[in-house]
C-alpha cells in the first residue's frame, strides 16, 4: 500500500543512503519537448542534508537535460527502488536548483576532496512530498560494482585542461561542456557558468575510482555480503553437479565393461 510524507521519515535515509543507483525525472513545459529519465550511479553521489533537503553530485554526460529543465521549471523527481531485501520504492518530489561548477554554493558543497572527474554541478532538491510504495513487481538484481569508464574518460579530459596554460585545452572538460552541454534537445539553455570558469577543475587520486567512498575507503557494496553468500552457493552447486556427473560417468564405464566379460562368458 502506497504512502505519503511531507518529509523523508528518518527511517528511510538509511536506507536512501545506502542505494548503489537512483533515477532522475524532469521535463520541460511545453508539451511537445522531451520528458528526461538518468540512471545515477558512482558512489557516495547522493546525500541528505535535511528531511526536505537533499542533494546530489551531477557528472558530465553527453546531455544536459536535467539541468535545461530545472533551469526552466525546477520539478523534479528522484527515485529509489530495492533490488534485495524487502520490495520498496521511494520517490522524493521536489524543486530543484543547479549550482554549477565555479559557483560558490558548488564549491561549498563539493571540495577537492569529495570532487569526482567530471564533475559538472551540485543538485539540490527541496523535497515537498515524499511517496513510499511496495515494489512487488520489482525483481531482484545482484550489485557487482560501479562503471569505470566515464570517470576514466573524464580524468584524461581534467588532465587536458591541467596542462593547458588557460585551463581551456582543445580535448578537456570545458570544451566538453562548450560543444556538448550549453543546451538541451530541445534547445533549452544548459550549464553556462562552467565552461567559463577561471580555475582548473581538480580532484584527489582516490575520487577516481567509482567504488571509492568520499572518505577516501573503497567500502564494501551495500549488498556485498549476500553476494559472497550467492556465489558460495552457486560454486557448491557447481561441485555437486561436478563430482554426480564424475560418478555417473564411472558407473556408465563400470556397466559397461561387465556387459563386455558377460559377452565375453557367452
Amino acid at each position: 500500500m502506497g504512502k505519503f510524507y511531507d518529509s523523508i521519515p528518518p527511517e528511510l535515509i538509511p536506507w536512501l543512503l545506502k542505494q548503489e543507483v537512483f533515477w532522475v525525472a524532469t521535463a520541460p513545459l511545453s508539451p511537445e519537448a522531451h520528458v528526461n529519465v538518468s540512471p545515477k550511479g558512482v558512489r557516495d553521489s547522493f546525500h541528505v542534508i535535511s528531511p526536505t533537503r537533499v542533494w546530489y553530485q551531477d557528472l558530465t554526460g553527453s546531455g544536459v537535460e536535467t539541468i535545461s529543465h530545472l533551469r526552466e521549471n525546477g520539478r523534479i523527481t528522484l527515485m529509489f527502488s530495492a533490488f534485495e531485501g524487502p520490495p520498496r520504492i521511494v520517490r522524493l518530489f521536489g524543486t530543484g536548483t543547479v549550482h554549477e561548477f565555479g559557483s560558490p554554493e558548488y564549491d561549498a558543497l563539493i571540495t577537492p576532496e569529495t570532487r569526482r572527474p567530471g564533475s559538472r554541478s551540485a543538485i539540490v532538491i527541496d523535497v515537498h512530498k515524499v511517496g513510499s510504495s511496495c515494489g512487488y513487481a520489482v525483481p531482484y538484481y545482484e550489485f557487482k560494482g560501479h562503471r569505470q569508464v566515464l570517470l576514466d574518460y573524464f580524468t584524461a579530459r581534467e588532465h587536458a585542461d591541467q596542462r593547458d596554460p588557460s585551463a581551456h585545452a582543445e580535448k578537456g572538460l570545458k570544451a566538453y561542456w562548450e560543444e556538448k552541454n550549453t543546451r538541451s534537445i530541445d534547445g533549452l539553455p544548459g550549464v553556462t557558468i562552467a565552461p567559463k570558469a577561471e580555475r582548473t577543475p581538480e580532484f584527489r587520486e582516490e575520487m577516481k575510482r567509482a567504488d571509492t567512498a568520499e572518505n577516501g575507503s573503497a567500502k564494501p557494496a551495500a549488498n556485498g555480503s549476500r553476494s559472497v553468500a550467492i556465489k558460495t552457493a552457486q560454486n557448491q552447486t557447481q561441485r555437486k553437479r561436478v563430482e554426480e556427473w564424475a560418478i555417473a560417468f564411472a558407473l556408465g564405464i563400470a556397466v559397461a565393461a561387465m556387459y563386455v566379460q558377460v559377452a565375453r562368458i557367452l
